[in-house]
């Protein structure tokens, strides 16, 4: 059996938490035995509060006869920077505990000096930050990263993933493989898996201007129209935002945007099973014909065509 504590940082996460924890407990419930058991814990010693404002009841202080220790946090990781929770984090990690970070939590384990050559990963929203924080410290993009003592993950479904992992790992793929099923979780996502879409991950870099033109895009995605109308309500002048897009991301605006409603579509079409012609309207295309204009352009298929295969490509 192995024991975990987790701590939960105020304003963690109750999504990450709860993804994480969920596996373990459908993997005691389907092995019949207790593989897992764990405790909770805050900083202080009282209730949890997520930033949902959900509040959990704890299991009071941690001690120290565990094999694993998890810190799960949120927006504010460092608000619970506490002299005595980085000493039990070091020392945990001295005695030989597993120690794992979960959405932020990797500002707590950094702060308490545990983290060095290993490669770390958290929630991308916060990884420029820890990046500036911490610039010996190396950061991937990946959901999730595991090593011999030491795991970190993206958060959010990236937790979930994670510990099916980790099943896989100590119990085996079938067991992992049924714990997925029971959570409706098609399949484990590899820890190389990429947070984020590869376009929404350029944009995150581009500069305030362009990712406000992208914000209004999004918006009016099924919209229809060009991008002149976007630009002018968002009061920035054609030649002003094809230089920040070509510098920022080495494409125009008009293509941006077109690519985001080819990835719109698409998604209906995996998701919502959308039939081509209406998947083309809500992504905000003029007609089927330019959709489909556009998917042989870019992957060199037909809607029709991706739709058969075997699976959709990438953007």
């Amino acid at each position: 059996m192995q024991r975990l504590a987790f701590i939960l940082i105020p304003g963690f996460s109750a999504m990450a938490f709860f993804a994480a924890l969920e596996p373990l407990r459908i993997a005691n419930r389907l092995s019949g035995t207790e593989l897992y058991r764990w405790t909770i814990h805050t900083p202080d010693g009282g209730d949890a509060l997520a930033s949902n404002r959900m509040q959990l009841r704890t299991d009071g202080q941690l001690g120290d006869a565990i094999d694993g220790l998890i810190v799960c946090a949120g927006f504010d990781p460092l608000a619970a920077k506490r002299p005595a929770l980085l000493g039990q984090v070091r020392r945990l990690w001295r005695a030989g505990c597993q120690v794992g970070a979960i959405d932020t939590g990797a500002f707590i384990l950094a702060e308490a000096g545990i983290l060095g050559r290993e490669t770390i990963t958290l929630h991308w929203e916060a990884a420029e930050e820890f990046r500036r924080r911490y610039p010996r410290i190396p950061v991937s993009t990946e959901l999730y990263e595991r090593h011999a003592r030491l795991f970190t993950c993206a958060g959010g479904t990236a937790a979930m993933d994670m510990m099916l992992d980790a099943i896989a790992h100590s119990h085996g793929l079938a067991l992992a493989t049924a714990v997925s099923d029971q959570l409706i979780h098609d399949a484990i996502r590899p820890a190389s898996a990429p947070q984020r879409a590869p376009l929404a991950e350029q944009a995150s870099h581009a500069g305030p201007v362009v990712q406000r033109l992208i914000a209004a895009m999004e918006r009016q995605l099924g919209q229809g129209g060009g991008i002149e109308a976007i630009l002018q309500g968002e009061g920035i002048s054609r030649r002003q935002a094809e230089r920040l897009f070509q510098a920022r991301l080495g494409m125009t605006p008009g293509r941006f945007l077109r690519e985001l409603r080819m990835r719109h579509a698409i998604g209906l079409m995996r998701s919502a099973r959308l039939p081509v012609y209406e998947a083309a309207l809500a992504a905000g295309f003029s007609s089927q014909s330019v959709f489909s204009r556009c998917c042989r352009q870019h992957f060199g298929q037909s809607p029709r065509e991706l739709l058969a295969g075997p699976g959709l490509p990438p953007l």
